[in-house]
C-alpha cells in the first residue's frame, strides 16, 4: 500500500512539472510572435543618399532593415539568412572608391558578424524572445555606425572641396598693384 501511494505521489509530481514546462512554453511562443519596435538611431544625409543611390548591394541591405524596424522574433529568424546573403554580398562589393578604406571596412565586418550572430539564432531551438530582438536592435546599432561612418567620409570629402575650391579663388586673384 505504501508503495502504491509514493509510485501515485512521484506521478502527480511529475504530471505537475510537465504542465509548468507547457505554461512556459506557451508564453515563449507568444512571445516570440510578439512583433518589436527596433530603431536604426542614424541614417543617410540627404547630400549622402544621392552619393550612395547607385550601390545597390547597400540599397538592399537598407530596405531589407526596414523590414526588422517593427518584427517579431520569429519573423527575425526567419528573415536572418536573406539578411545575411544582401550584407555579405555589399561587404564583398564596396562601389564608391570613397569607402575603401580599413575603418569603413571594420564597420562592414562588425555589420557581417552580427548578422552572422542571428542566422546562427535559428540553429538554436532553446532560444528566446528577448536574446532575439537583442540581436535584431545589435543590428540595427551596427548599421547606425555603417550609415555614421559614411555621413563622415562624405562630409570630410565636402569640406575638403570647399577648402580646395577657397584655395584656387584666392591664389587666382590678382592682388592689387603696388603704389610706387
Amino acid at each position: 500500500m505504501k508503495k502504491t501511494f509514493i509510485i501515485l505521489l512521484l506521478m502527480l509530481v511529475a504530471s505537475c512539472q510537465k504542465s509548468e514546462k507547457k505554461k512556459v512554453q506557451l508564453r515563449d511562443r507568444a512571445a516570440i510572435n510578439k512583433p518589436q519596435q527596433h530603431a536604426i538611431q542614424t541614417t543617410l544625409e540627404q547630400s549622402t543618399k544621392k552619393m550612395m543611390a547607385a550601390w545597390k548591394e547597400y540599397i538592399t541591405v537598407e530596405d531589407n532593415l526596414k523590414k526588422f524596424r517593427t518584427i517579431s522574433a520569429n519573423e527575425a529568424l526567419n528573415n536572418a539568412i536573406q539578411l545575411r546573403n544582401n550584407v555579405q554580398l555589399m561587404k564583398d562589393s564596396i562601389r564608391p572608391k570613397e569607402l575603401e578604406n580599413p575603418s569603413f571596412r571594420t564597420r562592414l565586418n562588425v555589420l557581417e558578424n552580427e548578422a552572422l550572430r542571428l542566422t546562427d539564432m535559428t540553429l538554436i531551438p532553446a532560444i528566446s524572445a528577448n536574446e532575439i530582438n537583442q540581436q535584431v536592435d545589435k543590428i540595427m546599432e551596427a548599421f547606425s555606425a555603417t550609415n555614421s561612418k559614411i555621413n563622415t567620409i562624405y562630409s570630410q570629402l565636402r569640406v575638403e572641396r570647399e577648402i580646395q575650391s577657397e584655395t584656387k579663388k584666392i591664389s587666382g586673384a590678382q592682388l592689387p598693384k603696388s603704389i610706387d
